[in-house]
């Protein structure tokens, strides 16, 4: 039996600040389908580990596979064409503009000789009914008409998710999408991430190591811009090495 190609294959990637080595000679295979989490202590390197894939930082050394395709050189712009989605620290959500408006623009953005200078995207059937089908699914439908400006930090992430989703992505990078929530929004957002599996390729870095185990298919785990330990989420709760990177206070229990 053949085995699948990953879609995302990290080769010795390196990140250098001033000396200081933020990635260090990272390696992993991400598989199409996959939610894959990226864990570690603070300053780990885990953002500037998601950054280098989404493009808004150019690696020193290594390589970056996506679908076939060494992509370490491509800008942002190249790689959400070729289907890499970031959410939860993107910059392109407009406050004084609707929920509604904001993803139909992102709707709209991914189509080719779709942008019309005079037209509001927000009067554009085709635009407007896959941004409402969006927001329905990540449980906005209530605050369509609500100016992105005025949700609650919960709503924010939700809309922000909607407008990653709108660029029907074969990758999603969540870079820690649990920050700031309630436990009640915490187990919504749970509840709707484990929707997508199955059907996104994830590359999920968290703190929230109660969501980390509940979603993951496999976990890698950065310490000093370097990966210690990789694999199911059982394995990784019992490696020592993990433990130790942790001081055993974030992981749970098997079942917890």
């Amino acid at each position: 039996m053949t085995e699948t190609a990953p879609l995302l294959r990290i080769e010795r990637l390196v990140k250098r600040y001033d000396g200081l080595t933020v990635t260090d000679d990272v390696s992993l295979d991400i598989a199409p389908g996959e939610l894959h989490a990226i864990i570690g202590p603070n300053g780990a390197g885990k953002t500037t580990l998601i950054a280098q894939l989404a493009g808004q930082l150019a690696p020193d050394g290594g390589h970056i596979h996506f679908a076939g395709r060494d992509i370490a050189r491509d800008r942002p712009p190249a790689r959400a064409r070729a289907g890499i989605a970031r959410s939860f620290q993107i910059t392109s959500v407009f406050p004084s503009f609707s929920a509604e408006a904001n993803v139909a623009l992102a709707v709209q953005g991914r189509r080719p000789h779709s942008f019309r200078f005079w037209r509001a995207a927000e009067r554009d059937s085709a635009l407007v009914e896959p941004a409402r089908r969006l927001l329905a699914e990540v449980g906005l439908d209530g605050r369509m008409t609500t100016a992105a400006r005025t949700l609650s930090h919960g709503e924010h992430r939700l809309l922000e998710l909607a407008i990653a989703l709108a660029q029907e992505p074969k990758l999603l990078l969540l870079d820690e999408p649990m920050a700031g929530l309630g436990s009640e929004e915490s187990k919504s957002l749970i509840g709707f991430l484990r929707t997508l599996k199955g059907r996104y390729t994830i590359v999920l870095v968290e703190h929230d190591m109660d969501a980390v185990f509940a979603l993951a298919d496999r976990i890698s785990v950065l310490n000093a811009g370097r990966i210690i330990a990789t694999g199911a989420p059982d394995a990784i709760r019992r490696d020592p090495a993990v433990r130790s990177a942790y001081l055993g206070d974030d992981m749970p229990e098997a079942g917890a």
